[in-house]
């Protein structure tokens, strides 16, 4: 089960977009588990010439390589965030913000 875990307030009072990115990691989680479980090859594609690849398949492949870069730029971005609150903020855990 995909949980979205709500930022911290004294994040939230500085940086109100963290909830809606924190949704969004949810979702590209929920994402990533659906193409996975529709897709249970998607991470074997043979890329040569001698393969044909369904376009579903290939599709999903790809969409999987640009959630791991979104969820990648949403960890850049939590770290910063709390960087700039680290002041008041909860000591760091391995959730977003």
């Amino acid at each position: 089960m995909i949980t979205v875990t709500m930022p911290d307030e004294r994040v939230l009072h500085h940086f109100p977009e963290a909830a809606t990115l924190a949704v969004l990691d949810a979702a590209l989680a929920a994402a990533e588990s659906a193409l996975r479980a529709e897709h249970p090859t998607v991470d074997d594609l043979p890329f040569d010439p001698d393969h044909d690849v369904a376009s579903s398949l290939l599709t999903a492949n790809l969409v999987l390589s640009r959630v791991a870069e979104l969820c990648d730029l949403l960890h850049l971005y939590s770290a910063a965030v709390r960087r700039a609150v680290r002041g008041g903020c909860a000591p760091h855990d391995d959730g977003l913000f």
